[in-house]
């Protein structure tokens, strides 16, 4: 489900909830398929936190300069941002995260967040001018989540290589989109019913 965004391939914002959005910018967290990879270098991951809505539309602009996307200093927090989706995402979903990490980075970029005195930022939260500032969104929005009651309310999308996570608040949500998992699954099951019998 890419969507075009700066000229870049971007996953489409499905979740319900900003903080879930950095799971699903990979596909096939649930096996059965290759896996795709959206953020492939530092320039993907400050847009799509623009794109997904955790950093204001000016800042990620000035974020993301081309010395930035090619920086070592990039690279590594392109690095960081995969490890924290990984372990996040095993948080959110059951598994057996590193808390270590976890916490880790929240310690490291939450000095970095100040209160935003115009209220005009993302969340009220000032989220810097640097090169952290988009995991510096992820991690504030992750830690949000995971101290609230709505990381209870999060849903694995059961789809043959997806995996992507939703926010289901009501219990009643199934697929991340209905019109293409949902759909897949209604094609597969409509396929095995009208197979012929094997001879």
């Amino acid at each position: 489900m890419p969507v075009m965004v700066d000229g870049l391939r971007m996953p489409a914002i499905v979740a319900g909830d900003a903080a879930l959005e950095i799971c699903n910018t990979r596909a096939a967290w649930s096996g059965g398929a290759e896996t795709h990879e959206y953020l492939h270098t530092y320039q993907h991951l400050a847009i799509w936190a623009r794109h997904a809505g955790l950093t204001p539309d000016v800042s990620s602009a000035l974020a993301v300069s081309p010395a930035d996307a090619s920086s070592v200093e990039g690279e590594q927090v392109l690095r960081r941002a995969l490890a924290f989706r990984r372990e996040y995402y095993a948080a959110l979903t059951g598994g057996q995260p590193d808390w270590a990490l976890i916490d880790d980075e929240v310690r490291r970029l939450a000095p970095g967040l100040t209160p935003d005195p115009t209220g005009t930022a993302v969340a009220a939260w000032d989220l810097g001018r640097d090169t952290e500032q988009p995991l510096r969104a992820i991690v504030q929005a992750a830690a949000r989540m995971l101290a609230s009651p709505a990381s209870h309310q999060v849903r694995s999308c059961p789809g043959v290589g997806c995996g992507w996570l939703f926010h289901d608040p009501r219990g009643r949500r199934r697929w991340c989109v209905m019109a293409v998992c949902g759909n897949r699954a209604k094609v597969a099951r409509h396929a095995a019913a009208h197979r012929p019998p094997a001879v």
